[in-house]
């Protein structure tokens, strides 16, 4: 609940950083996408601005997790044992920081509707909070190409199989083009959490990437 409400708070903060983020682009911008991208109709839009999205969440989620120096702060995420609707709120907020960074510069370089980008917002909002929700809702053939709880809680798992596997954030494209899809047919993960267990409080979850840092640090001198 701290999780969830401190990151909340928080995103005025985010949202001014991420701006201030996505600015350093300008150098990027084209004029003739985006009047491309503003005469297309809004759902096209929106198709377009997840897809964007998706593909530099996947990548940047990937990289907290393959990169050494990188996991321990996603791994504050990961602790949550019992995945609820407050699961998705537990991050290490320079993770909550750098996420919102980079996923604002495919949408600055759009250069959308902004009734576009709300639509995107709220879809991902709530796509979000469901992910991590522990219930078993029937989505069908949808849980084909798009991220459901059942794909999501496998990502969460401890299990051998499913370690380093499903990063997409809306949907299952990116997996399934770069090799990290998994699925286990109607079948939902026993174990949650990382293989190592974090500190249970907030402080030493704040204060574990830099703990880690230290020790690894440490090992190289010696």
């Amino acid at each position: 609940m701290f999780y969830f409400c401190f990151n909340h708070l928080a995103i005025s903060a985010i949202l001014i950083f991420a701006n201030y983020h996505a600015s350093h682009f300008d150098w990027a911008v084209s004029p003739s996408v985006q009047s491309a991208v503003q005469a297309m109709p809004v759902w096209l839009q929106v198709i377009l601005i997840v897809l964007a999205a998706d593909f530099v969440l996947y990548w940047e989620h990937r990289a907290y997790h393959e990169v050494k120096s990188l996991w321990p702060i996603h791994a504050v995420h990961h602790s949550v044992e019992h995945l609820d609707w407050l699961a998705g709120s537990r991050g290490h907020f320079v993770q909550v920081f750098s996420e919102r960074a980079m996923v604002m510069i495919p949408l600055y370089l759009l250069g959308a509707d902004e009734s576009a980008l709300n639509i995107y917002v709220t879809f991902a909002a709530l796509q979000a909070i469901l992910i991590h929700c522990n219930v078993d809702i029937p989505f069908g053939p949808l849980k084909y190409l798009f991220v459901t709880p059942q794909f999501h809680h496998w990502h969460h798992s401890s299990e051998k199989p499913a370690i380093d596997t499903n990063y997409s954030a809306h949907t299952v494209l990116f997996d399934r083009l770069f090799g990290t899809y998994h699925l286990s047919g109607n079948y939902w993960p026993a174990e949650y959490g990382t293989t190592v267990r974090l500190p249970r409080h907030i402080l030493g979850q704040t204060w574990y990437p830099i703990y880690r840092w230290k020790q690894r640090l440490g090992k190289k001198v010696s």
